[in-house]
């Protein structure tokens, strides 16, 4: 017989709540650090300096945008699994009482 493994679903939906407060913490520093390459931007004084970090702002924007589609993927996916095994003893556990002879 093969050796199983326990999974707790109330710590998979944490985990996604954990990820979601990190999520909205990543994207208050995305938002400080695109905030701040635009102020340098318009203040550098030179146009390749400028130029170059206005590259940095969509490049950079563009990024953080993709790191958060992943942390929510993440989080979305942690929920759902927590609600599928959540499910499954339920209906596991109903499944064993209707087999009970009393």
């Amino acid at each position: 017989m093969g050796q199983g493994f326990s999974v707790d679903a109330s710590k998979l939906a944490a985990g996604s709540q954990d990820l979601a407060a990190l999520q909205g913490r990543c994207e208050d520093i995305a938002r400080d650090a695109i905030t701040a390459l635009e102020g340098m931007a318009g203040s550098a004084g030179h146009a390749g300096l400028s130029s170059a970090l206005a590259g940095a702002v969509g490049n950079g924007a563009k990024k953080f945008e993709q790191i958060s589609a992943a942390f929510g993927h993440v989080g979305d996916s942690l929920s759902a699994s927590a609600a599928n095994y959540t499910a499954t003893e339920r209906g596991l556990t109903a499944r064993a009482r209707g087999m009970l002879p009393w």
